[in-house]
């Protein structure tokens, strides 16, 4: 059984929602040892995101919480920053995801922490970064997709500006930051030095932008909407069958050539306004209008077999449930089951872990019920336990 590679360090999350907590998790899957601070009585807010529910969690907590241990602390007070110092002392990495100047004015920010542990590993994630303008405006994955440019690229042509279903910004600084602790970690193996470590939300959406930002910066011209289409090839996009939607992606020369062997497309094959890539883009409408006349004549199963015979990118639109129920999904161990609340038998599944082939094989930890670990932690780190106030309740096993 592999401990994974990152077996030996210790992270304190202080973080909660998404971002913050799904970095956290790649880090735990991969062998690290993760303490998530949490506010006694509530615990992370993602932990009250629902319905639905499933022992009292909702899905943003029970998908980006595993291999976690959980600790209650009050941050507001002098024993709760007391105890995150000690736990920082016997740490590796601290991630934090607060406004920048939070940590400071509880006094537990970078400077404080490192002054404690010299090669600490310091993460802060936030939405715009801890200088700028808008360093101090509050965010989350709506607010960052929006002043993006991403919300301005995505939906209908002609339509409203429209958000990407899933939490992309979010998920982006989470993996970025897990990249960058990653190298900090190589590079004081080398150098024996700890470093801070500012992740901006907004700058990722600028990596997930790429392509965009770059076709700005060539020509200065703002990049329209598009819909499902690319905005730089065609065919690409959705197209409606007799049955159900499909994408395809005819990207080159060759792969329009081996489409048009189909009696159905052969007719486009000599027109010259289909002859090439950029004339193709050029009447993207005409032919993708033409092309979904010719698709909606048979179901979806019917031409979805040719395409992959002859070696087209070609796939359904499936929905959630479809695509989770696939016998691909099932055999490569894509989703996976954990039990939530810890002990009582009941499984909940959940996204799996892409980075498995590397990751800890040691057993996995379910998502913690809160305060779960907090002696335990606090026992470890020589730390004086925290007490709640009355009117606070704290979960352990």
């Amino acid at each position: 059984m592999s401990a994974g590679p990152l077996a030996g360090i210790r992270v304190i999350d202080i973080t909660r929602a998404l971002t913050g907590p799904f970095c956290t998790m790649i880090l735990g899957d991969l062998g690290a040892d993760v303490v998530k601070v949490e506010i006694p009585g509530r615990g992370d807010e993602a932990r009250h995101w629902g319905p639905p529910f499933a022992g009292g969690a909702g899905p943003n907590f029970l998908g980006f919480n595993r291999n976690k241990r959980s600790v209650e602390l009050d941050l507001h007070t002098a024993g709760g920053q007391a105890a995150v110092r000690a736990l920082a002392a016997t740490a590796d990495v601290v991630v934090e995801n607060f406004r920048p100047g939070t940590m400071a004015k509880f006094g537990i920010g970078y400077d404080v922490l490192k002054a404690l542990r010299p090669g600490l590993i310091y993460c802060a994630i936030s939405g715009y970064g801890k200088q700028g303008p808008l360093a101090n405006w509050p965010a989350m994955d709506l607010m960052i997709q929006a002043v993006s440019g991403i919300m301005a690229l995505t939906g209908e042509v002609g339509g409203r500006p429209c958000k990407v279903a899933a939490p992309i910004t979010d998920l982006f600084g989470g993996f970025s930051a897990a990249i960058a602790i990653m190298g900090a970690i190589h590079e004081r193996s080398r150098t024996g030095e700890g470093r801070e470590i500012d992740i901006s939300m907004l700058d990722c959406a600028f990596t997930i932008l790429g392509q965009s930002v770059s076709a700005w910066g060539i020509d200065g011209k703002d990049p329209a909407r598009v819909g499902n289409a690319h905005p730089l090839m065609a065919p690409y996009q959705g197209f409606r069958t007799r049955t159900k939607e499909i994408v395809c992606a005819i990207t080159n020369q060759k792969r329009w050539e081996r489409m048009c062997t189909l009696p159905q497309f052969a007719h486009l094959l000599g027109r010259p306004e289909y002859a090439s890539q950029a004339s193709r883009n050029a009447h993207r409408a005409q032919l993708c209008a033409e092309m979904e006349a010719v698709l909606q004549t048979q179901p979806a199963d019917y031409w979805l077999g040719h395409f992959f015979r002859l070696e087209l990118p070609a796939a359904p639109v499936n929905t959630v449930a479809e695509i989770a129920a696939h016998p691909h999904v099932q055999q490569r161990g894509s989703l996976m089951e954990i039990e939530y609340p810890p002990g009582s038998g009941h499984s909940v599944t959940i996204p799996g872990m892409p980075w498995r082939d590397v990751a800890a094989t040691v057993g996995l930890r379910n998502p913690p019920a809160l305060g779960q670990h907090t002696d335990e932690v606090l026992a470890e780190c020589g730390a004086i336990p925290f007490e709640p106030s009355a009117n606070e309740s704290r979960s352990r096993s």
